[in-house]
């Protein structure tokens, strides 16, 4: 893996690190709202960065709707699959298998 992969998942992992030490105060729905929400706010706050102006900004906002609700799509189904495959594993034995 490269230094770059490594320190996306290096991330990712903190971020999961973080969300699960917030469920010990706040109820795991709370805490799955509040991340998403800080995604969105964090990655509308990207684009405008990324903009050289409110006019590209603009004309930007569409596309990265469409990429990153679609991105966000297939992460969360990879996601709730793999959790399908491995729900023993996971979180606790299927008592209706």
């Amino acid at each position: 893996m490269s230094d770059k992969e490594d320190q996306f998942w290096d991330l990712v992992d903190a971020f999961i690190q973080r969300a699960n030490d917030s469920c010990e105060q706040a109820d795991a729905s709370m805490v799955s709202a509040a991340l998403l929400h800080a995604a969105a706010r964090f990655n509308a706050f990207t684009v405008a960065g990324a903009s050289v102006d409110r006019k590209e900004y603009t004309e930007e906002i569409e596309p990265s709707l469409r990429y990153l609700t679609n991105q966000y799509r297939d992460l969360l189904r990879d996601n709730l699959e793999d959790y399908r495959e491995n729900y023993k594993v996971y979180m606790r034995s299927d008592q209706d298998e």
